[in-house]
């Protein structure tokens, strides 16, 4: 009887350390997914193949100002970005070009920009495309 209670020790040690990993497994990874904001993009325009152009400003900008290319319309993507950095932009644009036609583009700051991608489940833009030249 007495190994009985002593191999039942042994279980609830067990069962408690794996407890304890488990924790600090779920801890672990709760951090991680904070640090990090995923992003759905949905960009349709008329006529379609137009270039979509995403810049993020501010002091921790991953590419300094740069212009980056998302692809073409009719655009279904998801990207992630680094939350600090969301929140330390002072303006995020994203722009739509096709030749022949005027930019369009659409302006939030980090904090605007990352609380309607939640608040809507991802970022919508359908610009109307207007000629650069009238006949």
């Amino acid at each position: 009887m007495a190994a009985k209670q002593g191999r039942c020790f042994l279980q609830g040690k067990r069962q408690g350390w794996c407890l304890g990993v488990a924790l600090v497994l779920v801890s672990i990874l709760a951090g991680c997914s904070e640090k990090t904001a995923t992003v759905q993009f949905k960009v349709n325009s008329q006529p379609e193949g137009s270039y979509v152009l995403y810049q993020m400003r501010g002091p921790q900008a991953p590419c300094g100002d740069e212009w980056i290319y998302l692809g073409m319309t009719p655009l279904r993507g998801v990207r992630q970005f680094d939350r600090q950095q969301l929140e330390s932009s002072s303006k995020i644009t994203l722009k739509v070009m096709h030749p022949g036609y005027l930019e369009q583009k659409v302006e939030w700051d980090g904090p605007g920009f990352y609380q309607e991608a939640q608040g809507k489940g991802g970022v919508f833009f359908a610009p109307i495309m207007i000629p650069a030249h009238s006949p």
